[in-house]
C-alpha cells in the first residue's frame, strides 16, 4: 500500500466497519465489454502542459511514478476529477496509460470522454497482471489521499474527514481495481483551494514517447508473414470473461448499446479452424447488428466475411468469434478506425496502409479478407495448425499474458451458438 507521512494514522487504513462510508464512495466508471488492445503508436500524445504546481507540503508521490505524471494526476484531483486506476483486464477504454517507467501517455484510441467526467488510467507492468494490479491499487490509494490533502487545505479548521472521503479510501484499499463499482448517488463536491501559479518554472512534462505495451498483449514472438520479419498481430486476452462484468453503450459507435442477450456464453473445449460454415450470412449480419458493430453498417460486409472464410475452408463463425474477442466486433480500440478483425501488425497487402504499427484497411471487407488469408496461409498452411488451441498458442499465447483456454472458449461459444440456431449442426 502507499503510505504518506503527511497523513494521520487514523486515515491510513479505514476498517470495514465504516459501511456507511463504503456505501457513499464515489462510483467508478462502468467497465466496457471489451479489453481493448493498444500497441505502440507512431506519434502518441502526451498530456498537455500545465502551469499547475503541487504544493510543497503535498504528500510525496508514490514510488515509481514519474513526477510529471503525478503532477498531472494531482491537478485532476485538485480540480475534483475522479481518477480511476485499472489494468488491461478491466475491460475499460483508458484515457491514459502508465507504463513500467512510470510515465503516462494519452491513449489515442480514446475519442470520447467518460460520461461521468472521470478519468481512467490503465497501468501496465511487464511482470504481469498481478503486478499491474498492485501498482494500480497503490496509485488509487495515493490519489484518494491526494484528494483528502486538498480537502484539508480547503478546510484548515476541520477536526475530522468527511465520511464519503473515508469511504473512498476504504474502497481504494480493499476493492479489486478491475471490478466496476455499483452506481451510487452523487457525492458532495469537494471544495478545493485555488492554486495560484507560482513564479518558478512549471513542472517539466514528459516528452512524447512510444506508448507502453499492455500486460495482456497477445503478441507472437516469432516471424511474421511470409519472409519473416515483425510479428503480424497482437491479441486481446480478457474478453472471454467479460459477459459477467458491466457494460456500457459503445462509445465509438453511434448505433446504440450492445444487446447483452446476444453474447454467447463461453464453451469449454477445442474446435477446428476449418470446416463447413456454422452460420449463414443473415445470421452473421443479425449478430453483428445486435452487438452494435460498425461493420454491420457496411453494405455487403457479412457476405464478404462469409466468402473470405468459406473460400479458404474456414468456418466463418470462427471469424466472428475472433472479431468478438479482439474488439467487441469492431466497437472498441484501434480495430474501430483500422477496420481490422484481428489487430494484425504490419501493412495491409491490398491497400498498403498502416497506422504505424497495425494494418489499416479501407473497408471492413478488406480486413476480413486479410484475416482469413493470415489464418489460412500463416497458421494452417505454414505452421500446420488445425485447431483453435493450436492457433491461439501462437496468435495470443499465455506467455504474453493471455488466457488461451478462455480465448478458445469465447470463440467456441460463438460457434456453438450459431449451430444451436441451426439445429445443432453446420448449415452446409
Amino acid at each position: 500500500m502507499v503510505a504518506n507521512a503527511n497523513f494521520d494514522a487514523s486515515i491510513s487504513s479505514v476498517t470495514a466497519s465504516d459501511s456507511l462510508a463504503v456505501n457513499t464512495a464515489t462510483a467508478a466508471f462502468q467497465g466496457d465489454f471489451q479489453t481493448t488492445r493498444f500497441a505502440k503508436p507512431s506519434a502518441p500524445d502526451s498530456f498537455p502542459s500545465s502551469l499547475f504546481i503541487r504544493p510543497i507540503d503535498a504528500p510525496a508521490p508514490p514510488a515509481g511514478i514519474d513526477a510529471a505524471a503525478w503532477s498531472q494526476i494531482s491537478e485532476w484531483t485538485a480540480g475534483d476529477k475522479n481518477v480511476k486506476f485499472v489494468t488491461a483486464a478491466s475491460g475499460q477504454v483508458p484515457d491514459y496509460i502508465v507504463g513500467d517507467d512510470g510515465k503516462m501517455v494519452k491513449n489515442p484510441a480514446k475519442t470520447t470522454p467518460n460520461p461521468d467526467g472521470s478519468i481512467t488510467v490503465q497501468v501496465d507492468n511487464k511482470q504481469g497482471l498481478e503486478a499491474a494490479k498492485k501498482v494500480a491499487q497503490q496509485l488509487q490509494v495515493a490519489a484518494v489521499q491526494e484528494k483528502i490533502f486538498y480537502w484539508q487545505k480547503a478546510n484548515p479548521g476541520a477536526t475530522g474527514i468527511p465520511e464519503f472521503l473515508k469511504g473512498m479510501l476504504h474502497t481504494a484499499q480493499t476493492a479489486d481495481v478491475d471490478v466496476p463499482a455499483p452506481q451510487q448517488q452523487a457525492q458532495p463536491r469537494v471544495e478545493m483551494p485555488q492554486i495560484q501559479p507560482q513564479q518558478e518554472a512549471p513542472v517539466q512534462q514528459a516528452a512524447p514517447r512510444e506508448m507502453p505495451q499492455p500486460v495482456a498483449s497477445g503478441g507472437y514472438s516469432g516471424g511474421g508473414g511470409p519472409g519473416g520479419g515483425a510479428p503480424e498481430r497482437v491479441g486481446n486476452s480478457n474478453i472471454g470473461s467479460a459477459p459477467s462484468s458491466g457494460y456500457r453503450d459503445g462509445s465509438l459507435d453511434a448505433g446504440g448499446p450492445i444487446d447483452r442477450s446476444a453474447i454467447p456464453a463461453p464453451v469449454a473445449g477445442d474446435l477446428a479452424i476449418k470446416g463447413p460454415p456454422s452460420c449463414t450470412v443473415d445470421q452473421i449480419q443479425e449478430f453483428l447488428t445486435k452487438m452494435g458493430s460498425p461493420a454491420a453498417k457496411e453494405q455487403g460486409f457479412s457476405q464478404a466475411l462469409y466468402d473470405a472464410c468459406t473460400d479458404r475452408g474456414i468456418d466463418p463463425a470462427v471469424a466472428v468469434g475472433f472479431f468478438l474477442q479482439e474488439s467487441t466486433c469492431g466497437k472498441f480500440g484501434r480495430a474501430n478506425g483500422n477496420h481490422s478483425l484481428g489487430n494484425i501488425k504490419g501493412t495491409s497487402p491490398e491497400s498498403g496502409q498502416t497506422d504505424g504499427t497495425f494494418r489499416k484497411y479501407n473497408t471492413w471487407a478488406e480486413g476480413a479478407r486479410d484475416w482469413a488469408r493470415l489464418i489460412d496461409e500463416s497458421y494452417v498452411q505454414k505452421r500446420g495448425l488445425e485447431t483453435m488451441s493450436q492457433v491461439i498458442s501462437v496468435y495470443a499465447p499465455s506467455s504474453d499474458g493471455n488466457n488461451e483456454r478462455q480465448y478458445v472458449a469465447t470463440v467456441k461459444g460463438v460457434v456453438e451458438n450459431f449451430k444451436k440456431q441451426n439445429g445443432g449442426t453446420a448449415v452446409a
